[in-house]
């Protein structure tokens, strides 16, 4: 999230268009993979959506935030899509020549059950959500996936740190919401 929102630079043309598609071009992007959503109903709803078709991963860029997303991401393509995500914001921080006051990230995943009674040793953790000072653990029953949890980690994170340090912290949390759930096998 940003201090200021940069409606000034919100023109015609869109000066993130030609900024990102030569970063992300690159990375099999091409011009077709750029729209603007058509469903704001307010114009603090708008945003640039930039489709990394390659990785199952976009880019949003709205007036005063910038939503990076990574649908159904395998650990081992972290490295490509940290690398990815920082050179985009490293380009649109050049341009607004400002860093955002914080960052937020959102993991999110069901747990299906294995050859463990998955069911009994997740029972007391069931709607439950833990709280601290910078993230926050839900786990819920999942409403997919037959005798699963539903998992969503949120962490709130420095404006000026990378995608690789964002990763990495994530990835403990999942860890630990894993160890949580009793699963075995868990580095």
């Amino acid at each position: 999230m940003f201090a200021e929102p940069w409606v000034d630079r919100w023109v015609i043309p869109n000066p993130f268009i030609a900024l990102l598609f030569g970063v992300l071009r690159t990375h099999g992007v091409e011009l077709t993979d750029f729209s603007f959503n058509k469903d704001a109903t307010s114009v603090g709803e708008h945003y640039l959506n930039i489709s990394i078709r390659r990785l199952n991963a976009a880019v949003r860029i709205g007036l005063d935030t910038v939503t990076f997303i990574a649908a159904n991401p395998a650990w081992e393509i972290a490295p490509q899509l940290a690398n990815i995500f920082d050179q985009v914001s490293c380009s649109i921080r050049e341009t607004l020549k400002t860093s955002p006051r914080w960052q937020e990230t959102t993991l999110a995943f069901h747990v299906t059950p294995g050859a463990a009674d998955f069911r009994a040793n997740t029972a007391p953790l069931v709607n439950t959500s833990l709280h601290r000072a910078d993230s926050v653990l839900i786990i819920d029953k999942s409403l997919r996936h037959e005798g699963a949890a539903f998992v969503r980690l949120q962490r709130k994170l420095p404006g000026d740190a990378r995608f690789s340090d964002v990763a990495a912290r994530i990835y403990e949390d999942e860890v630990s919401a894993l160890h949580l759930l009793g699963i075995a096998g868990v580095p």
